[in-house]
């Protein structure tokens, strides 16, 4: 067996404690922010959605009249947008709308997801933790991202 002189024992605690260090540095560093969408709205909603990007350019926005937390966006003449609001975090993954399918990470083991093509049938339930992936169906491109 052989044995370390008190200077190897000294240099491998500290080599040690610096890698420690550096993991928690590394688990403590926030994400990088992501420039979301700001569409020109109008906002006649208390309390404000925490995001905009969803709604359409020179929308209203208000509030849900019998929903609380959820937001509805409206243009005359075109159907009405609804935002449940980002318990799912669907707005760290606004990056990847408009790119292949390929390009979602992982999902993380405590994620809920649903994937929708264009032409698949989804349910009507709402689960607002969770994020749904609405993709083309023949491109495979990624058409929306949202809570609900």
């Amino acid at each position: 067996m052989r044995v370390l002189s008190q200077a190897g024992m000294l240099t491998t605690s500290i080599a040690a404690m610096l890698a420690l260090i550096a993991c928690g540095l590394a688990q403590e560093a926030p994400l990088a922010e992501i420039e979301l969408a700001a569409p020109k709205v109008v906002m006649e909603s208390d309390p404000v959605p925490p995001f905009t990007y969803w709604a359409p350019e020179n929308s209203t926005i208000r509030n849900h009249p019998g929903i609380s937390g959820v937001w509805i966006a409206e243009i005359e003449g075109q159907p009405m947008r609804y935002y449940y609001g980002d318990q799912c975090r669907a707005s760290q993954f606004q990056h990847l709308v408009g790119q292949s399918l390929d390009a979602l990470p992982g999902k993380p083991a405590d994620a809920v997801w649903r994937m929708a093509c264009s032409t698949c049938a989804v349910t009507s339930d709402l689960d607002r933790e969770r994020m749904n992936v609405a993709y083309d169906n023949d491109s495979r491109l990624i058409t929306s991202i949202s809570c609900g």
